[in-house]
């Protein structure tokens, strides 16, 4: 029962609420969003209020942490007051607390005076309704920012007639003594806090640990949020737009403590982190060089296991520049991952092992070296679809062959194939509608082994055709070179082997080279 102390319901009158923000007893720390409400959710709240609706509780954390936080609301600037700890930072509920105190003080001095506008709200006693004083005009009103100041309150009732004025008297007693619901956390761990912050969904839109991590963390040269959102379009410039922010975090997080759970950074000191954080824009370019560089993969969108990054990060982060050694080693385990399905269980718990071996490889040691790994036929049987991991890692392979285009010989731009990653950039070798003209099923043809790199225009003008047929437009001067790329069995290469013999030889054909792949690191 004890642990039930330290979450404590209460349900101050606004009034009071209002009066501990300017006091500065309740603050907004810098991680919270901006002010995105509406007119109508401005109007709706009011309203709500008034008639003694529930509108929600706000969720504040009571903490000793000094956490950076917004020196005034809405624009609105605050009285001067000492820095006392514990504050009270509002986690929930910023835009209702955000509209109130913009509502009641819309008069007073404003960093923001677009916002502060929208802000100035009066109640029509004739209508018994609110509404901004743009849409007032010409009707007898009130504005709110004088209701809860009895001086300015005073001084507007006279042009009022008594029934008004009774109206205005409902009115201020309904806003006055509104109990607001606030749920306080105290006395737990930054951890827990965090897991807390994390649940919160009450505009619809899920906070995350980072935002908290921001707040610990800012200063005037350094706001977490600002550094990963430029990483994340950096990345995005090079075609890796797939990795988000949650793949970021855990890489920030494998790399200031050992662990992929980004909500183990709030324990982090705060130093560590930024410290963290400038490995982690080296890092992460170094790791997309050595996909693109060693390995000709174009978007982490073909990676089998996105989370395969993290490893690749923390590497380079021991190894700025590593040694052809060193980067043979990380290949190998590359492909033993990718084609062995390493990843589809116990995903965490394998990523800190890899995390633990990649230590070694920094070390000069050759983990991977005597892997006695057998990849099995059964990867390139399986079905294509082309967000699998298999078929990732397949077309991953296929990619180190420098495939070519069937109908010129040239070389497929990876580049363009890859960052698109649509069905029209691969091809059925033998046709699925060719195939089914002889009575093999769909499931049969669409098979890992039937398929291969084929730009979209040549997979249209290809379409159907029996392999018999367009394995005759293959430049013969480039044949060859052109098979051999694709993995096409030589005894294969009229079209005329039947497809049940062609996918049994290719099948062979991919698993050797993934052999080498997860031997040697290369073929």
């Amino acid at each position: 029962m004890a642990a039930t102390t330290k979450i404590t319901p209460s349900s101050p009158r606004l009034a009071s609420l209002l009066s501990d923000v300017e006091r500065g007893n309740i603050k907004i720390p810098v991680f919270q969003r901006q002010y995105i409400w509406t007119d109508e959710q401005i109007i709706s709240l009011l309203d709500s209020i008034y008639r003694g609706y529930p509108v929600g509780s706000l969720l504040m954390w009571s903490t000793k942490e000094e956490l950076k936080h917004e020196r005034n609301v809405g624009g609105f600037k605050l009285p001067e007051t000492p820095e006392d700890y514990p504050v009270n930072y509002i986690l929930d509920g910023q835009q209702r607390l955000t509209t109130l105190y913009g509502v009641f003080n819309s008069d007073q001095n404003t960093a923001n005076v677009e916002l502060a506008e929208r802000f100035h709200i009066c109640y029509l006693p004739e209508e018994d309704a609110f509404a901004h004083k743009s849409a007032a005009e010409n009707k007898e009103r009130i504005q709110l920012n004088k209701i809860l100041d009895t001086t300015k309150l005073l001084a507007e009732l006279p042009k009022f007639n008594d029934e008004q004025k009774a109206k205005i008297a409902k009115l201020t007693e309904a806003f006055k003594d509104y109990e607001f619901p606030i749920v306080t956390i105290r006395e737990r761990s930054n951890k827990e806090v965090c897991s807390i912050f994390q649940r919160i969904n009450s505009s619809g839109t899920p906070l995350s640990s980072m935002e908290l991590l921001t707040a610990w963390t800012w200063s005037d040269k350094f706001d977490l949020r600002r550094e990963i959102e430029s990483l994340l379009d950096r990345l995005a410039d090079k075609g890796y737009e797939k990795i988000d922010q949650p793949l970021l975090m855990r890489m920030l997080a494998s790399i200031t403590i050992g662990s992929i759970d980004e909500n183990d950074l709030v324990d982090v000191d705060p130093d560590t982190l930024v410290g963290g954080v400038n490995d982690l824009k080296n890092a992460v370019f170094s790791a997309v060089d050595f996909l693109e560089g060693q390995l000709k993969i174009k978007n982490i969108i073909f990676v089998p296991f996105p989370i395969m990054i993290i490893p690749i990060v923390f590497f380079y982060t021991k190894i700025k520049k590593p040694t052809a050694s060193q980067l043979s080693e990380l290949r190998k385990w590359f492909w033993q991952c990718a084609l062995t399905q390493r990843y589809k269980a116990g995903t965490n718990r394998l990523v800190l092992e890899d995390l633990s071996k990649m230590e070694l490889i920094s070390n000069g040691e050759t983990p991977f070296g005597d892997s006695n790994i057998v990849v099995k036929e059964s990867v390139f049987k399986s079905s294509w679809r082309i967000n699998s991991t298999s078929a990732k890692a397949a077309l991953c392979l296929m990619a180190q062959l420098r495939p070519r285009s069937f109908l010129t010989g040239s070389e497929v731009d990876l580049g363009s194939v890859l960052s698109a990653y649509n069905a029209r950039q691969f091809h059925h070798i033998y046709p699925k509608a060719y195939l089914n003209k002889q009575s093999i099923s769909f499931h049969e043809a669409n098979v890992i082994s039937n398929i291969c790199f084929l730009s979209a225009s040549e997979n249209n003008a290809i379409s159907d055709a029996a392999p018999e047929r367009y394995f005759e437009e293959i430049p013969k001067n480039q044949a060859d070179i052109i098979f051999d790329s694709a993995l096409i069995p030589k005894v294969a290469r009229n079209g005329k082997l039947a497809f049940e013999d062609f996918v049994e030889l290719r099948t062979k054909e991919l698993t050797r080279v993934a052999q080498l792949l997860v031997d040697q690191g290369a073929i």
